[in-house]
């Protein structure tokens, strides 16, 4: 008899706890940080890229010598006394707004070149050097820092870009970002002015958000970032945090503004990029 009535207990134990199993809500997957802190990375990253490409075809293949914002030191300025030349992009010490996209930088940007900067194949090395940027609505520098960052010209308007242990680095947090992406110049070829040119990226990244997680990011629409523009403007990309489901970023239509979406298992969220 006892024994009957324990594996009658043991029975109806297992009914109530399949039943409360079966009626408890999922919570639902709203984490947004990871898209946030990507974009904090990704934009100010790939913006570099454009900009090193964009003073160089202004510096005539990395031959002269001027002083303008950022101030431009080339180094050797004739390129009869060989390659490599390093092109030093000094934004100062204390902070200037940058007349490109409005954004506050400060430090330096070097690049050194192998060999002449319109001929395919030409290497660039860059470093960042006490480099910080603020946004026009943010209240703090982020100081950005890499182990190494390489670009190769593939073609006239075709680069592959890889970044290397980067670092995006707050008072209060700490984000970790690499990428192997291939970057395309789409608008203002026909000219030296930086403001007018476009970008495209496709390719692949990883990070670590500021509470310490890993992500991987996939480039599915091609990322358009403008250099006159402080954020992405267009492109989708699939974000897979740690321990999450992927979810798809979609930065817009085209609009000059900090708004994006993340979707979620079928459920959409708006973020502001930083």
């Amino acid at each position: 008899m006892k024994r009957i009535l324990y594996s009658l207990l043991l029975f109806v134990s297992a009914v109530l706890a399949l039943t409360f199993n079966s009626c408890k809500k999922e919570e639902p997957d709203t984490e947004t940080q990871s898209a946030t802190d990507n974009s904090v990375c990704e934009g100010e990253f790939t913006g570099r890229m454009g900009i090193i490409n964009g003073y160089a075809i202004k510096e005539q293949g990395v031959k002269s010598m001027m002083s303008t914002y950022p101030m431009v030191i080339i180094n050797p300025a004739d390129t009869l006394d060989g390659f490599p030349v390093t092109m030093t992009l000094d934004y100062g010490t204390t902070g200037t707004v940058d007349p490109i996209d409005g954004k506050t930088r400060k430090g330096q940007v070097v690049a050194t070149y192998d060999r002449s900067w319109d001929t395919a194949g030409c290497t660039v090395t860059v470093k960042l050097i006490n480099y910080y940027v603020k946004g026009a609505s943010a209240a703090n520098f982020v100081q950005y820092a890499c182990d190494s960052i390489m670009i190769i010209r593939n073609s006239a308007y075709s680069f592959t870009n890889n970044i290397i242990g980067g670092k995006c680095i707050a008072s209060s947090w700490n984000l970790e970002w690499a990428c192997t992406r291939t970057m395309t110049q789409t608008a203002g070829m026909g000219d030296t002015l930086l403001t007018n040119d476009v970008y495209q990226f496709t390719g692949n990244a990883v990070g670590k958000t500021r509470e310490g997680k890993n992500y991987t990011v996939n480039v599915t629409s091609p990322v358009i970032k403008a250099m006159s523009c402080t954020w992405i403007q267009s492109g989708k990309i699939d974000l897979t945090p740690e321990g999450k489901a992927t979810r798809t970023v979609d930065y817009g239509a085209g609009i000059c503004d900090d708004q994006a979406t993340l979707t979620i298992n079928g459920n959409t969220f708006a973020f502001t990029m930083n």
